[in-house]
């Protein structure tokens, strides 16, 4: 049997299993018991889908190098109560002399029950908030917080207010400011996802992400020349400093990493290919998933190098994170990479991917998502100028994890499966299997 044929099976049989597995869990009583409270009841457990009314940054997606085949991978009020009246005091009886004098009816008093006395302040948190919403739309977001501010003390429960004063403070960079007010506003009851993953993003400091990416060889002998199919896995580790602010989705990193190829066929990591490197990221627009990076690359094996790499990612996407309370959604996504070693005597690597699906959500935190990719990959170094363009069908299966009552999943697990087909370029490596393993977290 072939070693074609021994992969092939193998991704059948465990398919088929978690498949298996899956479909028993489904049938119990437990699993149909929770699917239909969630059917019956889903804005308890799940977030209401409106977007605050503030611009919603994406998700930062960082540049992976080396791995030219790798998926890139926010006072209850009391009812009024009946109005006490004190009557007025019956004026004495007036006398002959001295003549009676003038009296003055005394106010009729209320009780401060009345909502008659809130009339006053709401006035004034609305004329605050028109302040506010007015300084917010020109930019001037120092004013709209002290107009929101002052709005809050006669309103603390206003949460439109309090999210559009959050968002103010993320935009100003002052992050501790704006996750008090996010977290006030979760515990109004509703619990936004959209709001938790803000959470999320302003507290996650540290990211860890480590991924194997298996391909079927495309002969049984590796020949002479660039080959970009080979097998590989990865660890990176990233620290986002707290003294170093940024302001409304702009970051700044310092990360480590360990790249690996693999044998071929064979899921053992070749000693000699070993490759570290540290270097310093930067994400330095607000609404735009541009990446700018520097790293020293750090031999280890003996095939590894010790030289400088510059480095320019961006991606877009749409409906690639986790969104309760839909049946299933679209989601695409593209990432353009480009990169530089030796500045010198340039090696020059160009990485483009394109994929697209329809996610389903089998049980809660877990995705199924049938998917498309293309994929084209780039190289010339001073040995060689190698090319390949590919594309197939393939699924994938997310798993989110550890949620907690003010942050969204902050990790996952995925699982992809495709068959890539090539269809041109002289790299090594032909149409064939491909399986993804990443962690995120």
């Amino acid at each position: 049997m072939s070693t074609r044929v021994k992969f092939l099976l193998l991704i059948f049989l465990s398919f088929g299993a978690a498949a298996l597995s899956l479909t028993l869990f489904l049938s119990t009583d437990y699993a149909q018991n929770e699917r239909a409270y969630f059917t019956a009841y889903p804005y308890r457990e799940m977030a209401a889908r409106k977007s605050p009314p503030a611009p919603v940054v994406r998700e930062i997606i960082t540049a992976e190098m080396i791995a030219p085949e790798k998926t890139f991978v926010i006072v209850q009020i009391t009812p009024p109560q009946r109005a006490v009246i004190i009557p007025k005091k019956k004026p004495p009886e007036p006398r002959k002399k001295p003549p009676p004098k003038q009296v003055i009816p005394k106010p009729v008093k209320i009780a401060e029950s009345h909502p008659v006395q809130k009339k006053q302040p709401a006035k004034e948190r609305r004329h605050d908030a028109e302040l506010g919403y007015a300084a917010y739309e020109q930019r001037d977001y120092k004013s709209a917080i002290q107009h929101f501010e002052q709005a809050l003390k006669t309103s603390p429960g206003k949460r439109d207010i309090r999210l559009q004063l959050a968002y103010a403070y993320k935009i100003t960079g002052q992050n501790d400011l704006a996750v008090r007010n996010f977290k006030t506003a979760i515990d109004s009851g509703k619990q936004n996802f959209a709001l938790r993953r803000e959470v999320e993003q302003l507290e996650n400091r540290f990211e860890v992400t480590g991924y194997v990416i298996y391909r079927d060889e495309s002969s049984s002998t590796r020949q002479l020349g660039a080959d970009l199919t080979r097998s590989q896995t990865g660890l990176e580790v990233s620290y986002q400093p707290e003294n170093i602010g940024f302001q409304n989705g702009r970051k700044f990193q310092i990360y480590g990493r360990l790249l690996s190829a693999m044998k071929q066929d064979s899921l053992a990591i070749d000693p000699d290919s070993h490759q570290g490197g540290i270097g310093l990221r930067l994400k330095p627009l607000a609404n735009h998933n541009l990446v700018l990076s520097a790293e020293r690359l750090v031999k280890i094996g003996d095939f590894a190098r010790n030289d400088w790499m510059i480095r320019a990612g961006y991606s877009y996407d749409h409906g690639t994170d986790y969104q309760p309370g839909k049946a299933g959604w679209w989601s695409y996504s593209l990432y353009l990479d480009a990169a530089l070693i030796d500045p010198s005597s340039p090696d020059i690597f160009l990485t483009s991917q394109m994929t697209g699906g329809y996610s389903i959500p089998l049980a809660e935190g877990l995705i199924l998502q049938p998917r498309l990719t293309a994929l084209g990959s780039w190289q010339k170094d001073s040995f060689r100028t190698a090319g390949l363009f590919e594309a197939g069908p393939g699924v994938n299966i997310r798993y989110y994890f550890n949620e907690t009552k003010y942050e969204a999943y902050r990790g996952y697990l995925d699982l992809t499966v495709e068959y890539r087909l090539k269809l041109s370029g002289n790299s090594v490596g032909g149409s064939g299997p491909v399986v993804g393993l990443t962690f995120h977290f």
